[in-house]
């Protein structure tokens, strides 16, 4: 065991970097009883075999592939074992990603994705947060596979809402997003009864601007740039060693629908408050909207004043 032991790659809190890293990391939660970063040892925080046991069973389950038991022992974190799971993973491409399950006293939060699409970053803020609120992440169509992006804010709301409600048929609701995403959380707020909380984040408060995305914005990525790209986002860690430059186009894709939309979005009216944590760009929030602006310097600022709301819905 203290081999197994040894093989930890690194400490302390690492945040999934997609669907199948988020899935993984979510059900070490649920058997260990606690958050884990996507490159602590299994064995390390605590697991047993017993535990190791429950994570087979549990990738069973989800996505019928049975793995000898020493799987774990020979892939002790939640980044060895995604590795093994990606091709099997269709079934979590939908826009619904759970990300942390809570314990149950108060509604879900859900936070819809950026403008580059990935859900990531707000597993993060739902550490920050603290194991007992539960927290949902939406993705867009097309990132995770061969789909068409949506292409306006109103039909990205409209399947949002559809997902939320199938997990959660009547609120209280509690939305968010940053960039495109709270535009879009705010359409979906017009569109649901009791919401009781839409917030609009600051995306620099999660995690640094990505500088290849922002170039985008510049000077449209051509196909030979992709492989480039891609390496950038690895050798930054913002998405695992191997995915491949096919996931670089099918994000700028989804980044190019986003920014579409975000230029042809007309606010609908609505009469609830908009609370406002740090600075999003101007261009997600509509002028009329009753504002609450929060101000938060870091994420921790930006966790304990979210926290602070969603306290008071428990």
């Amino acid at each position: 065991m203290s081999d197994i032991l040894n093989e930890t790659i690194d400490t302390g809190y690492q945040r999934p970097r997609d669907p199948v890293e988020i899935w993984l990391a979510r059900q070490w939660q649920r058997i260990l009883g606690f958050a884990v970063g996507i490159r602590e040892n299994f064995f390390g925080v605590g697991g047993n075999s017993l535990d190791a046991a429950r994570v087979i069973d549990a990738i069973m389950v989800e996505f019928g592939v049975q793995l000898p038991l020493n799987v774990v022992t020979e892939n002790p974190t939640v980044e060895g074992q995604a590795t093994l799971l990606r091709g099997d993973a269709e079934r979590l491409f939908g826009p619904l990603v759970a990300i942390q399950d809570g314990d149950g006293t108060g509604p879900p939060l859900f936070l819809v994705h950026p403008d580059d699409g990935q859900v990531g970053p707000y597993c993060r803020l739902a550490y920050a947060l603290g194991e007992e609120f539960a927290v949902f992440a939406i993705q867009p169509a097309g990132l995770y596979g061969d789909a068409e992006p949506r292409r306006t804010v109103p039909a990205m709301a409209d399947a949002y809402v559809d997902a939320v409600r199938a997990v959660r048929p009547t609120g209280p609701y509690l939305i968010g997003g940053c960039g495109i995403g709270a535009a879009i959380a705010y359409e979906m707020a017009v569109r649901l009864d009791d919401v009781r909380l839409l917030a609009a984040i600051d995306a620099s408060l999660l995690e640094p601007p990505d500088a290849v995305t922002e170039s985008w914005s510049r000077e449209p990525a051509r196909q030979p740039d992709l492989p480039r790209i891609l390496a950038s986002w690895q050798e930054r860690d913002l998405v695992p060693q191997d995915v491949t430059p096919e996931f670089a186009a099918r994000s700028l894709r989804v980044w190019r629908a986003n920014q579409d939309a975000a230029g042809d979005w007309r606010p609908s009216p609505y009469a609830g408050t908009l609370d406002v944590f740090g600075l999003p760009p101007v261009t997600t929030l509509p002028a009329a909207a009753a504002q609450r602006t929060h101000e938060c310097g870091t994420d921790g600022q930006l966790a304990d004043a979210l926290r602070e709301l969603l306290a008071d819905q428990r």
